[in-house]
């Protein structure tokens, strides 16, 4: 049980990260305001699925750099 419990994590993580990676270039790209945000709400390893859906249905509604400076 706990080697499944391991590789259940381990596999978690090893899917996060890549995502994380993304999801951060892709924020800095859109010019989204803190875009580490998302990149370190994603390596949180139980809420970090939450952060990938909520970052990919919103993510055209997120504010942007330019709205705050104004």
């Amino acid at each position: 049980m706990r080697e499944l419990v391991t590789l259940l994590l381990l596999g978690a993580v090893l899917i996060q990260l890549p995502l994380g990676v993304v999801m951060y270039l892709d924020a800095k790209r859109l010019g989204l305001q803190n875009p580490e945000q998302y990149w370190l709400g994603v390596v949180v390893p139980a809420a970090g699925f939450v952060v990938i859906l909520y970052y990919f249905s919103e993510r055209r509604n997120l504010p942007k750099t330019s709205e705050s400076d104004s």
